[in-house]
C-alpha cells in the first residue's frame, strides 16, 4: 500500500471533478426558477420506489435489458462501502470499515452480497456490450462512450475478483461458497506462483482505483452523467396531477411567454438533459418517432445538453449578472430554441400523449418544455400552423374548434328533455358533453347514449346547454395560454356559479382539463369519465346490461385514450364496462393500457395535417385489425380517438371488417330505461 501515491490520485481527481461539476452545474443557475423541493415525503417514496428500486427498468416490454440495469446498478449501490474500503486500504493495509471487519457477522454477509452483485455486474456488462455491438437494437444510441462505459464497468469488477483472488490465495483459504467472486479469482491464479499471484493483486488494486477515479471523471462529459444526476432528478421530478400544465403569469411586469431561449427553461429541465441515458425508451411507442416523424425525445434531450455545454460560459455569466435588465441583454444573445436549437417540424410533430415521460426510468421532462416552445411562437412570434389559426379563432369566437354557433350547442338533446343547470340545482352530476359530443354528428350518438345510461341508473344529472364552452385544451397545448386562460376563467366561474362540485365526461381531454389545470384558476371539482361511472353503476347493481346484439359475437378490444390512461391513470374502468356486457369477448392488442399507442390526436393534433410520416391512426388501427382477426369492434372513450380510429379504419378499407364504437354505446345498446 501506499498513502502518498493514494492520497495524490485522490487530491487530482476530485479536484478536477469539482471542478468539471461547477462548470456543468453553473449554467443551471442561470435558468427559470421552479421549487421542486415541496412534498418531501411523496418525492423521498418515489426515490425509493423508481430511484433506488429501479421500478420502471424492467418494465414496458424492455425486461432483460431493465434486469442487466437494475444488476449494475445494484453493483454500484452495494460496492460503494467497498470503494471506501478499498481507499482506506491505500492508506492503511488493515482498514476496514466499522461493523464490516473480517470478522464481524454484518462483514460476511456483506461479503457474500458484494460478491454477487460483481459477478452479476459483470454479466449485465458482457449483456449490454452484446447488444451494442452484436444484435444492435434501433433505441440504443451508436457511440464509441457507451462501450467505454461498460468496458469500465467489466474493468472494476475483474479487477474486483482478481485482487479479492489474490487476497484468498494468500490466506490459504482459496475457496468459499461465501465468497464466489474471490474463490474464482483464486482460481484464475491458481496456477501462478505466489509472487506472481501478489503481483496481479497488486495490479487489480491499483488499476481498480484508477478506473473508478477516471470514471467519476468521465462521467460529466458524456450521457452518463446521469450515474450522477438520476437520483436527484427523480427526487425532483413532477409530482401529480402531472397532466397539468404550468399557469404562465400573463399579466404580471414580467410576464412570462413560453421558451424562447434555453434561459426559458427551467433548472429541472435543464438537469433533467444531463439525466437523459439516451436509452431510447422514450422512442418506442412514441407515435411520433414509429411513424417517421421528426421527433425524438432522446434526440431533444441530446441537443438541449450539447447546447447547454457549449454556451456554458454565456450561462455563467447570465447567472452573475447583477440585475434582470442585464440578464435579459445576455439572453438575447443567444439562439432561438425553436429554429435555432430544434427545429419547428420538432415542436410541432408532439401529440402531448407523455408515452415518453411514462417510460423514462428518469422522469425527464419532455411534454411541458415542448409546449412552453409552442407558447413562445403563439404568443410572441406569431407563428404556427395555418389549421391552428383557425382553431383559436373558433374558440374566441364560437367557444368550439368547429366553429359551429354556441347556440346550438344544445341540439343534440332537443327531443331528450335533458335539464339544465340553470333551471334546477336537484342534480348529482354536471354532465360536461363537451365540444365534440355538442357539435360533431358521430360523438352526438354517444353523448345520447351516456344520457340513456344515466337515466337507466336513476342518476340524477344535468347540462350547462348553450352556457357551456369549450374547456381550452387543445388552444393550451398549440401553445395559445392567452386563450386557454380566458376559456378557463369562463369555465370556473359558470360552474361556480351553480355550486357543481361533481362533474362527468366523455372526452379524457376535458378530464384532464376540469380536473387538474383548473384548480389553477379556483375551480376545484370531482370529476369522472363515463366509463368510470359506468362501471360504478355496473357494480352497484344500478346497471344491468343485456348483450348487445350489433356485436355479432364479434371480438372487442379496447383502445386507451393516452389522456385517460397515462395522464389520469384510468385503465380498468372501461374494461370493467365491457365486461358487463354478456358475451363480450375482450382482446387486449399488444400495446394497451398506459404502454398504449396514440390515436394522433392529442396535443392539438387533432386539427393540424399529418402531412409527414407515415399516419398514425393507421398504425393503430393496422394493430387493432391484427387483434381482431377477421373482424370486430375497437372500443374506445375519447371522441378524439372514435374519430382518428375511425378515419384509419376507412383509410385503409377496413370499414366492412372493423366497426369503431364508444364503451357508452356498446353497454347502452343492452340496457332498457324504465
Amino acid at each position: 500500500m501506499n498513502p502518498w501515491l493514494t492520497a495524490i490520485l485522490l487530491a487530482a481527481a476530485l479536484g478536477f471533478f469539482a471542478f468539471t461539476m461547477v462548470r456543468r452545474l453553473v449554467p443551471l443557475w442561470a435558468l427559470r426558477r421552479v421549487n421542486r423541493l415541496d412534498r418531501p415525503g411523496e418525492r423521498m417514496g418515489a426515490l425509493v420506489r423508481f430511484g433506488f428500486g429501479q421500478a420502471r427498468l424492467p418494465d414496458r416490454g424492455e425486461v432483460l435489458p431493465g434486469l442487466l440495469h437494475v444488476a449494475i446498478f445494484a453493483a454500484f449501490l452495494v460496492l460503494a462501502l467497498r470503494t471506501a474500503t478499498l481507499f482506506g486500504m491505500g492508506f492503511s493495509r488493515d482498514f476496514h470499515l466499522p461493523l464490516l471487519g473480517p470478522g464481524a457477522p454484518l462483514g460476511q454477509a456483506y461479503a457474500l452480497v458484494k460478491d454477487v452483485v460483481v459477478l452479476l455486474a459483470l454479466a449485465a456488462a458482457i449483456g449490454f456490450l452484446w447488444r451494442r455491438l452484436v444484435t444492435k437494437p434501433d433505441r440504443v444510441t451508436r457511440s464509441w462512450e457507451g462501450v467505454l462505459i461498460l468496458l469500465f464497468i467489466a474493468g472494476l469488477m475483474l479487477t474486483e475478483i482478481g485482487f479479492e483472488g489474490a487476497e484468498r490465495l494468500a490466506a490459504s483459504t482459496p475457496f468459499d461458497w461465501a465468497a464466489p467472486a474471490g474463490s474464482l479469482g483464486a482460481l484464475a491464479l491458481s496456477g501462478v506462483s505466489p509472487g506472481a499471484a501478489h503481483l496481479a493483486g497488486a495490479a487489480c488494486f491499483w488499476l481498480h482505483l484508477v478506473i473508478i477515479l477516471v470514471f467519476l471523471n468521465f462521467l460529466p462529459f458524456g450521457k452518463h452523467f446521469h450515474i450522477i444526476t438520476a437520483l436527484p432528478t427523480v427526487y425532483l421530478q413532477r409530482l401529480p396531477p402531472t397532466g397539468a400544465l404550468r399557469k404562465l403569469d400573463l399579466e404580471s411586469e414580467n410576464a412570462e411567454y413560453g421558451a424562447k431561449t434555453a434561459r426559458d427553461l427551467s433548472w429541472k429541465e435543464g438537469l433533467d438533459t444531463y439525466s437523459c441515458t439516451e436509452c431510447g425508451r422514450c422512442q418506442t411507442h412514441c407515435p411520433t418517432y414509429v411513424t417517421g416523424k421528426p421527433l425524438s425525445h432522446k434526440e431533444v434531450n441530446r441537443a438541449l445538453r450539447h447546447h447547454l455545454v457549449e454556451r456554458a460560459p454565456e450561462f455563467a455569466a447570465l447567472a452573475r449578472a447583477p440585475d434582470e435588465s442585464a440578464r435579459q441583454a445576455l439572453a438575447e444573445a443567444l439562439p432561438p430554441l425553436v429554429g435555432g436549437v430544434l427545429a419547428a417540424e420538432t415542436v410541432w410533430a408532439c401529440t402531448t400523449c407523455g408515452w415518453c415521460e411514462t417510460a423514462c426510468p428518469v422522469f425527464i421532462e419532455n411534454v411541458p418544455r415542448l409546449v412552453d416552445m409552442r407558447r413562445q411562437q403563439v404568443l410572441v412570434e406569431s407563428t404556427f400552423p395555418d389549421e391552428a389559426a383557425r382553431v383559436f379563432k373558433n374558440v374566441e369566437t364560437q367557444g368550439n374548434p368547429w366553429g359551429i354557433g354556441s347556440n346550438r350547442r344544445a341540439e343534440w338533446c332537443d327531443d331528450l328533455a335533458v335539464p339544465r343547470a340553470s333551471e334546477t340545482k336537484d342534480f348529482e352530476y354536471l354532465f360536461f358533453v363537451g365540444c365534440a359530443g355538442a357539435f360533431d354528428d358521430r360523438q352526438k350518438k354517444v353523448s345520447r347514449a351516456i344520457v340513456k345510461l344515466l337515466r337507466a341508473a336513476n342518476v340524477k344529472f344535468a347540462i350547462l346547454g348553450e352556457e357551456e364552452t369549450c374547456t381550452g385544451d387543445a388552444a393550451r397545448r398549440l401553445g395559445n395560454e392567452y386563450l386557454f386562460q380566458m376559456q378557463a376563467a369562463a369555465n370556473v366561474e359558470r360552474l361556480n356559479a351553480y355550486g357543481v362540485k361533481r362533474i362527468l365526461v366523455q372526452c379524457p381531454h376535458c378530464l384532464n382539463t376540469l380536473k387538474n389545470e383548473l384548480p389553477q384558476f379556483g375551480g376545484n371539482y370531482e370529476v369522472v369519465h363515463h366509463a368510470e361511472l359506468i362501471a360504478r353503476l355496473v357494480s352497484e347493481g344500478r346497471l344491468r346490461p343485456e348483450a348487445a346484439a350489433s356485436l355479432g359475437g364479434r371480438p372487442v378490444t379496447f383502445h386507451d385514450p393516452c389522456y385517460l390512461a397515462r395522464w389520469n391513470g384510468v385503465t380498468d374502468a372501461p374494461r370493467q364496462a365491457l365486461g358487463a356486457v354478456p358475451g363480450l369477448a375482450l382482446r387486449e392488442m399488444e400495446r394497451n393500457r398506459t404502454q398504449g399507442f396514440c390515436c394522433g390526436a392529442g396535443g392539438g393534433r387533432m386539427w393540424l395535417e399529418e402531412k409527414l410520416g407515415t399516419r398514425i391512426n393507421q398504425n393503430r388501427v393496422e394493430e387493432a385489425s391484427r387483434t381482431l382477426g377477421d373482424g370486430g369492434v375497437v372500443a374506445t372513450g375519447c371522441p378524439f380517438c372514435l374519430t382518428m380510429i375511425r378515419d384509419g379504419v376507412n383509410e385503409l378499407g377496413r370499414e366492412e371488417k372493423v366497426k369503431v364504437l364508444d364503451v357508452a354505446e356498446i353497454v347502452a345498446e343492452g340496457v332498457h330505461v324504465p
